[in-house]
């Protein structure tokens, strides 16, 4: 898992929680890496998931409340960083639809060791949209989170309904978005 996704994670916890804790939930989740990421780095996604345990027990949050959330920051983040890859979008869905053909393929082009979870869309009405997550890492919170995050950045609100599909592991996910139209 790239480093990107760690250092967001990290500065999301400084954030809200300071950096104590960032040196807290490093130091008890004993990661190999020894909590030292950069960006372009490759990391055991292992590592950023026993982090979030970490900061679950510790801030009595339930990890799949946290997970969203950091999902959802690391929307923003993303925005931020790449804003030409939502040039000319116009809502959340339009966004979603150019995830795996547009969106990872930047990705791939900036890190080419990366290897994204893929995002498959089908449309069925303007409302309406399927979204098959599939990732070996099996982060379907943060695919979640970022999906709101993504609805949030375009001032809507999304009914988001998931369920797993295939085995329990969680690595294929299906999502049943619908837009809110009040």
């Amino acid at each position: 898992m790239k480093g990107m996704l760690f250092t967001s994670f990290l500065y999301l916890v400084e954030e809200r929680y300071g950096l104590e804790m960032v040196e807290e939930i490093v130091e008890e989740s004993a990661p190999a890496s020894g909590g030292i990421y950069t960006t372009v780095g490759n990391y055991d996604h292992k590592e950023l998931i026993n982090m979030l345990v970490v900061l679950s027990k510790k801030t009595d949050i339930p990890l799949t409340k946290l997970t969203k959330t950091f999902g959802m920051y690391l929307f923003a983040e993303l925005i931020a960083a790449y804003p030409q890859w939502i040039e000319g979008l116009h809502s959340s869905f339009e966004l979603l639809q150019k995830v795996d053909g547009f969106i990872h393929g930047e990705v791939k082009k900036l890190y080419p060791d990366a290897s994204p979870p893929e995002f498959k869309c089908t449309r069925y009405s303007d409302n309406s949209m399927e979204l098959i997550y599939q990732s070996p890492r099996c982060m379907g919170d943060v695919a979640e989170g970022l999906i709101q995050g993504c609805a949030a950045y375009y001032g809507e609100k999304l009914h988001v309904q998931r369920e797993h599909i295939g085995d329990l592991s969680g690595s294929t996910e299906r999502f049943l978005l619908t837009k809110d139209t009040d």
